[in-house]
């Protein structure tokens, strides 16, 4: 519970800074995600189902901003012990540098998740809480790091909650 508390805020006050740096930069093509990384990473639950795994996701971002703000995604994690997590949720793209190449995506979203072997989430609607830092090319390719945390909020008959890692290369689609 502690630990969410803390993802909260941090993530509030990412939103505040992101909303600052908002750019006009020309990245408003819709963007495919491809990323693999480590799930369950801090080894939240207990055992024997707090160990970690790979993980492989992929994602798809609108480049339209609802609200000249917020931009929608979907996604969906799987990972070597079978768990699954199918997910929507909204992203705010923060520009940062002279170049404003450097982004910084704080993102919200709930989903299905479907236990594996690994952590036991007490309830299939799983929230998701993350921050993204991405180098953006010239051609608006993406390279970077995401981090995010799945909770089920205390809706369940437990709430470990998880952290996932992942190395993330977003591709811009045309229009």
């Amino acid at each position: 519970m502690l630990l969410s508390m803390i993802y909260l805020r941090l993530l509030f006050l990412i939103v505040l800074i992101s909303i600052s740096h908002l750019s006009d930069a020309k990245d408003n093509n819709n963007r495919l995600s491809l990323g693999v990384g480590q799930f369950n990473f801090m080894e939240d639950g207990t055992g024997p189902h707090n160990i970690t795994s790979e993980v492989f996701n992929i994602e798809l971002h609108s480049g339209k901003k609802m609200f000249n703000l917020i931009k929608p995604f979907a996604g969906f994690v799987g990972t070597t012990e079978n768990a699954y997590y199918a997910y929507g949720g909204f992203g705010i793209d923060g520009y940062y540098g002279k170049r404003k190449n450097w982004l910084l995506t704080p993102a919200v979203a709930c989903g299905y998740y479907k236990d594996g072997h690994e952590i036991k989430a007490g309830n299939p609607l799983e929230f998701y809480i993350g921050i993204d830092l991405f180098y953006r090319f010239r051609n608006n390719a993406r390279l970077g790091f995401g981090i995010f945390h799945i909770s089920n909020a205390d809706s369940g008959y437990r709430n470990p909650g998880s952290e996932t890692l992942i190395l993330k290369y977003q591709i811009p689609l045309k229009k």
